[in-house]
C-alpha cells in the first residue's frame, strides 16, 4: 500500500461566556437563566490532520450544541472560521454539556446582543486556533484501541404503564434498568504519536449525556471536561479531545447530582484510559468526505427556520478506522447499526456534529412517544429520517473505502 505522510497539529482556546449568557432551564418551556458561577472553563479543542489530499480540522466545542438559527446562518458561521482552510474541511462537534450557554435557540437567548458578542468571540478564537494548529503540523503515527467502563451509562427511556419515562424520574435506578441493552460502554482511544513516540494528541470517544450538572447555574464542561483535564494533567497524552457518541437515548444513572458526580464520571473514564488496553497500529493515510441533505419535518410541526432541517454528515478514514460525524442527537441503536454494516474494520460514530437537527429518534421511539420523540424544537424530524441518515452514512463510508482502495 502506498502510504501518505500524515501530519497533525493541535490548539486549545478558552470560550467561556460571561455569566449573563445563561443556561437552558427547560427546552419545553423555552426558558433560560443566567449563570451564577463558573466551576470549569469551556474550551474549544482543535485537531488538524493533513495528508496528500489536504488538511481537515476537527473542532470539539465544550458547548450544548449549535444550529442554523442560533448562529444566524450555518454557512456564514463556518465561513468566519475558514481562513486558510475551506469551511467544508472543518468538522465541528460539541460535547453537549448542559452547563454551557443555551445555544440551540430553544429560548430567545440567541437574540440577545451579549450572546451575539460572545458567539463572535468564539468564532474569532476558533479561527485563530485552526490557524495555529495548521502552523505546527508534524508527522504522526496512529494507535487505536478501546477499553470498557460500566456503571456510568444506561438506556434512559424506561417503558412503564404510563408510557415512556426518563430514567432520572425513577430513582434509584433498578439493576434491571441499568443492564438493559443496547448500551455502548466502550471508551475508544485514538492516539497520535510524534516520531519520538510521545503522544501529540489523544482522542477519546464515549457515549453518554453530560447532565450531571444540568440546570445547576454554574458554567461547567461536565464529565467530558473532567476527563480531558485529568488526562492532560498527567502530561502523558498530549492535547486531549473528547468526542461524544450517539447519546440521544443514553444518560448517566443520576441527573443534576452536581460536580462530584461529573468528576467521578470523568475521572473513571480517564483511569480506564490510563490503565491501558490493547492497541492497533493504523495505516497513516487520510481520506475525507462530507454530504449535505435536507431531512423531512413532521407534517403537523411548523419549523420556523427550514435550514434547521439541513443535515450535514462527515466521515474521516484513517487506515482501517472510520470516524463518522452525525448532526443532532442520534440514538445508540443507529450508531451500532452503522458500525456493524460499515465496510471499515473499526468505525466510531460521533454525535452532536455540525448544525444540530435535534433528536434523530428511531421509528420505534417515535411510535412509543416520550420526550425524545417530541414534537418540539428539540425533536421535529419525520418518521423515516433515521433510516435516511443510516443509508446516506453507509453510502459515504462505501465511497471512502473505495477511495482508500484506489490509492493502494
Amino acid at each position: 500500500m502506498k502510504e501518505n505522510i500524515l501530519t497533525a497539529g493541535t490548539a486549545t482556546v478558552d470560550i467561556t461566556p460571561p455569566l449573563e449568557i445563561g443556561l437552558l432551564t427547560s427546552s419545553v418551556k423555552g426558558s433560560f437563566a443566567p449563570f451564577k458561577s463558573k466551576r470549569l472553563p469551556l474550551k474549544a479543542r482543535v485537531l488538524v490532520l493533513s495528508a496528500s489530499d489536504g488538511p481537515v480540522a476537527i473542532v470539539s466545542l465544550e458547548l450544548l450544541g449549535l444550529n442554523d438559527t442560533a448562529v444566524r446562518g450555518w454557512d456564514g458561521f463556518k465561513r468566519q472560521l475558514s481562513g486558510e482552510l475551506p469551511p467544508e474541511r472543518i468538522i465541528i462537534t460539541c460535547t453537549h454539556t448542559h452547563n454551557a450557554p443555551e445555544s440551540l435557540a430553544f429560548s430567545g437567548l440567541y437574540r440577545e446582543p451579549a450572546f451575539s458578542r460572545w458567539l463572535s468571540q468564539v468564532q474569532h478564537k476558533v479561527r485563530a486556533a485552526i490557524q495555529s494548529a495548521l502552523r505546527v503540523l508534524e508527522p504522526v503515527r496512529l494507535d487505536f484501541g478501546y477499553t470498557t467502563v460500566r456503571s456510568y451509562a444506561l438506556l434512559r427511556r424506561i417503558p412503564t404503564a404510563a408510557g415512556i419515562v426518563m430514567s432520572d424520574a425513577l430513582q434509584p435506578v433498578e439493576p434491571e434498568w441499568m443492564n438493559r441493552e443496547p448500551v455502548d460502554r466502550r471508551v475508544s482511544v485514538l492516539t497520535l504519536r510524534e516520531a519520538s513516540g510521545r503522544p501529540l494528541a489523544t482522542l477519546v470517544h464515549a457515549v453518554c449525556h453530560p447532565v450531571h450538572e444540568m440546570c445547576l447555574p454554574q458554567i461547567s464542561s461536565d464529565y467530558p471536561g473532567e476527563l480531558c483535564l485529568a488526562l492532560e494533567a498527567s502530561g502523558d497524552y498530549g492535547a486531549v479531545i473528547f468526542l461524544n457518541g450517539a447519546a440521544g437515548n443514553i444518560n448517566p444513572p443520576t441527573v443534576s447530582e452536581g460536580a462530584v458526580a461529573a468528576h467521578r464520571h470523568g475521572t473513571a473514564l480517564a483511569k480506564a484510559v490510563h490503565d491501558g488496553y490493547e492497541t492497533l497500529a493504523l495505516e497513516r493515510n487520510l481520506h475525507f468526505k462530507s454530504v449535505q441533505l435536507t431531512v423531512p419535518v413532521r407534517r403537523h410541526y411548523k419549523l420556523d427556520n427550514p435550514l434547521d432541517a439541513v443535515a450535514r454528515i462527515s466521515a474521516l478514514a484513517l487506515g482501517s478506522l472510520a470516524l463518522v460525524f452525525l448532526p443532532g442527537e442520534p440514538f445508540i441503536e443507529t450508531a451500532l447499526e452503522i458500525e456493524s454494516r460499515s465496510p471499515f474494520a473499526h468505525t466510531i460514530v460521533v454525535g452532536y456534529a455540525e448544525n444540530s437537527i435535534g433528536y434523530i429518534p428511531t421509528e420505534t421511539a417515535i411510535r412509543e412517544g416520550g420526550y425524545e420523540a417530541g414534537p418540539g424544537k428539540w425533536s421535529f424530524l419525520h418518521e423515516g429520517t433515521e433510516r435516511m441518515m443510516v443509508k446516506e452514512t453507509l453510502h459515504i463510508l462505501e465511497q471512502l473505502k473505495a477511495t482508500a482502495y484506489e490509492t493502494c
